[in-house]
């Protein structure tokens, strides 16, 4: 058995929810009508029918003759009924009297009961379906909440206050509802006793069956009479006895009593077209629906009794009438196509299933099988026609309409028309196949308003996308030109409509999977949506009133290449990222993966971008947008409502609210002044530029992203460690907003220590060893200390010419100038000792430089004797010694005494700088920056 209910929820235009109770059961459950037939009727009620041109009219109502007997302190009323357009407010049932009103509203957003002298009124969500007979009860009383029933169900809302608080009151203290003296109007709101309407508050439609009880009735009673299970008569005012004043554009006809008790309509729809079985599944999911699959004996009667009645155009001699929904799998088990699921009700005709092996689909045949099954070949030459089992009723979107004043944008499908679906607009048009084979949208109202859908080679229905054709200038279009519009029955907000008509889940747009059955999901996957009027060379407005506006800048140094401080120069690897936001762009199918919110180059060069130059690189170079750029979408605020006037579902997004973020890799030279006053101990600073271009601070201001600059890179150089970086504003006279990132570069000195002040420390202690041999010893002394000499400048020659030339000194060239200074001084007190030291007589010393054998020098001897007979000789004595030996060790003690303060000075000063510089609080950025800016 099929469930006797469902409720639905669609959308209204204002985005409200609205509860349409749709209910679908088997023809065979429904009561026959005629059980509730008034005898002598013969299956015939009384139709009053408003409205008939369509067009909104005041003169067009239905007046009750009659007369109410006494004041009502308890009323219901029930009704059945069929709306042509909705208007407004659709007003059905008015009644009003100079002390109460009493009104029942269908308008699209939901039925509403009037009580004035009551004080409240019922606000609900349903919707009152176009083109379908439907049933309502409410039983009212000043005491009780308002009753409300819709096709056997109670529909529940919201109260609401009304009225001016005036009531009257019988002797009992009862609130009475309903005066003598009222008058009672159907299809008009009565502003004054059936006087004053208004067009934009009338009825288009049909009534009947309308009932007027004077008690409130139970819940049971209303369900039955709703459901077309019983016919009550009112005693108050009865339908087969009521006579009424009828207005103009109106008629009384009478129709059959079970065509208008078909409350509950059958979720069928025969589409007599041929096609083959994935055209015909795509159709019936295309309206919401699939291929229908009878589930029992009950529901295989119905269907072929309904498939039946297309034979004409179907079938001919017992050939496949219509497809079914079943099925063959790979395990050769018959299921329901698109679900999967196991068939457990067969209607095989005799002989089938054959299983011939290409015949994997199923097939209902004609009258001489009367509806029996036969498996069939699902090959593309193999048409046959389809039944569809739908959610009734269908309602379809027009997309792409961009004056909803000659065309609606909402429209159900209503029977057919010329052998095709008819579609019903809500307030003013229609959709229909004409004679000369055409599908036109048309204006009711002004019938040379019109469009006519291009026949593109595909299946020949309006649902799904298709270029339509106006008769007249539409969308700012002159006539004839061609529009993109959309017939969609899939839900809003959450669903994009596939050219073929079928549906998908809005996210899975432009997600770079195919999900269309057409592939039509992957196309036009644009990101930016270009304003009219946008120029790409004018910077955006900020958010904030006559402020410049933000960009936001962050700077990934990967690596350094190179580091020439004796040029000057520096190479560094870079990524360049700047974030901004444009509120004059709009984004479409933004994901929350930012990776596939991508701007491709092309569209990059129609939207505004900041340049930035580096300001003291090489060659005068700037950010540039090309192949290498990776621009994106970060995807922040929440997507606006759905604009139902683009042919095309998307979710798109406000530009102030989502950021352009835009990443580049850079390979740049920049210049840097290094100091080499401290070589090799020093500690360098510097500087890389980034300023904003062309466009001055009044309009671009720069402002760091997080720490500005971060750092991937290895610590350690070749010569430097990058100790640290700081990015602050540019200070510059010119009215252009800039940052200034300074880069801490420690010189490694490792390696000069040891090839350089290790060494030459080395040499003047072998310098200053030579005062250890014996003092008159001058031939060895002299030339290991000329030696240590010739080292000195020559390695001081050498590293030289690895140093920039300079104005100032370096502390290098200090250390050199005293080691060899300490070397000359060692030299000149050789010399000096050698200059005191007096040889004895007669005797030469015999060494020369030129003669490297050893040569044994005997100091003079004297005695106290000789010095009294040689008097003549000046005696070479000082302090008690001989003034070699004095000179000598005198000598040794002040240069060694020198060299070691010297050397504790120098160090001292070297590394203190260096310890100053390395105790500098300098960001250091290794971690990338969380979250965007504010």
């Amino acid at each position: 058995m099929w469930n006797p209910s469902r409720v639905r929820e669609t959308k209204g235009s204002d985005g409200e929810v609205a509860t349409v109770v749709v209910v679908v059961v088997g023809f065979l459950l429904l009561p026959s009508p005629a059980s509730a037939q008034t005898e002598g009727q013969e299956g015939r009620i009384k139709v009053l029918s408003l409205q008939e041109s369509f067009i909104p009219d005041i003169s067009s109502f239905a007046r009750w003759q009659g007369g109410f007997p006494r004041a009502l302190t308890e009323v219901t009323i029930c009704y059945r009924l069929r709306i042509f357009y909705y208007r407004p407010e659709v007003t059905v049932f008015s009644y009003f009297s100079p002390k109460g009103e009493i009104r029942t509203d269908h308008n699209r957003l939901g039925v509403q009961v009037l009580v004035t002298a009551a004080g409240r009124r019922l606000n609900t969500q349903l919707v009152t379906p176009l083109m379908q007979w439907s049933a309502f009860c409410v039983a009212l009383s000043a005491a009780e909440p308002i009753a409300l029933y819709f096709n056997g169900e109670r529909i529940e809302g919201t109260y609401a206050s009304a009225g001016d608080g005036t009531t009257t009151k019988t002797a009992a203290g009862s609130v009475v509802l309903m005066e003598p003296e009222g008058t009672l109007v159907l299809g008009q709101d009565q502003d004054a006793a059936a006087d004053i309407y208004d067009a934009t508050q009338s009825l288009c439609g049909a009534v009947t069956d309308l009932n007027v009880w004077s008690r409130r009735m139970g819940s049971e009673e209303m369900a039955r009479v709703t459901r077309c299970l019983e016919r009550g008569k009112g005693d108050v005012l009865s339908w087969d006895e009521a006579e009424f004043e009828m207005g103009q554009d109106s008629s009384v006809s009478e129709l059959k009593l079970q065509e208008t008790c078909m409350v509950v309509p059958l979720p069928f729809f025969m589409f007599p077209n041929h096609m083959q079985f994935t055209t015909a599944a795509g159709l019936c999911k295309a309206f919401g629906g699939s291929i229908v699959v009878p589930r029992n004996l009950e529901e295989q009667e119905v269907v072929y009794g309904l498939a039946d009645e297309a034979t004409e155009q179907c079938s001919v001699e017992g050939e496949p009438l219509t497809w079914l929904g079943i099925t063959k799998n790979e395990n050769n088990v018959w299921v329901h196509h698109g679900t999967g699921e196991n068939v457990t009700y067969f209607n095989w005709a005799p002989g089938q299933p054959n299983n011939v092996a290409h015949e994997t689909c199923t097939v209902m045949k004609g009258r001489i099988l009367k509806g029996g099954w036969a498996d069939q070949s699902c090959r593309k030459s193999y048409k046959v026609c389809v039944l569809c089992t739908l959610k009734l009723p269908v309602f379809l979107r027009f997309r792409g309409i961009c004056d909803s004043t000659l065309y609606d944008d909402r429209f159900v499908m209503a029977g057919t028309r010329n052998g095709k679906p008819y579609f019903r607009g809500y307030y003013r048009s229609h959709i229909y196949y004409t004679e000369e084979r055409m599908w036109r949208l048309q204006n009711i109202m002004m019938s040379e308003k019109f469009a006519e859908m291009n026949n593109d080679g595909s299946l020949d229905f309006p649902v799904g996308r298709h270029s339509w054709e106006f008769s007249h200038g539409f969308c700012g279009r002159e006539k004839h030109q061609q529009h993109s519009l959309t017939l969609s029955q899939c839900a809003k907000n959450d669903e994009f409509t596939c050219d073929d008509g079928t549906c998908i889940v809005i996210n899975k747009v432009c997600d770079r999977r195919v999900q269309c059955p057409d592939g039509s999901d992957e196309l036009d996957c644009s990101t930016v949506n270009l304003p009219k009027g946008y120029q790409s060379t004018l910077p955006p407005p900020s958010l904030t009133l006559n402020a410049p506006l933000p960009v936001f800048l962050n700077i990934t140094l990967r690596s350094f290449l190179e580091i020439n401080a004796i040029e000057g120069r520096f190479k560094a690897e870079m990524v360049v990222l700047m974030l901004w936001r444009d509120q004059r762009l709009r984004f479409q199918h933004l994901r929350s993966d930012r990776q596939l919110n991508i701007i491709l180059p092309s569209e990059a060069q129609n939207i505004w971008v900041p340049t930035i130059d580096f300001l003291n690189a090489e060659n005068n170079l700037q950010t540039v947008v090309d192949a290498a750029s990776k621009i994106t979408i970060k995807r922040i605020g929440n997507p606006r409502e759905d604009d139902i006037q683009t042919s095309k579902e998307a979710r798109i997004y406000e530009g102030r609210e989502n950021y352009i973020r835009n990443s580049r890799k850079y390979t740049i030279v920049f210049l840097c002044s290094f100091n080499f006053f401290y070589y090799p101990f020093n500690t360098d600073y510097c500087s890389m530029v980034f300023r904003v271009n062309k466009n001055t601070e009044t309009y671009v201001t720069l402002e760091k992203y997080g720490a500005g600059t971060i750092y991937t890179g290895r610590d350690n150089l070749r010569e430097y460690k990058i100790g640290g970086m700081e990015t602050r504003r540019y200070q510059t006279s010119e009215p252009y907003s800039g940052l200034e990132t300074s880069v801490q570069m420690r010189h490694l000195y490792t390696t000069q220590v040891v090839t350089v002040f290790i060494p030459t420390t080395l040499i003047n202690i072998i310098s200053f060893a030579t005062f250890s041999f014996k003092w008159f010893d001058f031939q060895n002394r002299i030339m290991v200390s000329l030696t240590a000499l010739l080292v000195l400048s020559t390695l001081f020659s050498q590293v030289s010419d690895s140093l920039p030339k300079t104005s100032y000194f370096k502390l290098i060239d200090v250390w050199f100038f005293s080691s060899i200074l300490f070397a000359f001084l060692t030299i000149m007190t050789h010399t000096l000792v050698e200059y005191h030291h007096h040889y004895g007589h007669g005797e030469e010393s015999k060494s020369s430089f030129s003669n490297f054998s050893p040569v044994q020098v005997v100091p003079v001897e004297f005695s106290s004797g000789d010095v009294k007979k040689r008097g003549k000789e000046k005696l070479n004595y000082r302090w008690g010694r001989p003034m070699p030996e004095l000179v000598n060790k005198v000598g040794y003690r002040l240069i060694l005494t020198a060299y070691v303060i010297f050397f504790i000075v120098f160090w001292a000063v070297a590394f203190s700088q260096k310890v100053k510089e390395d105790a500098k609080n300098f960001v250091r950025g290794f971690e990338d920056v969380k979250g965007y800016p504010e």
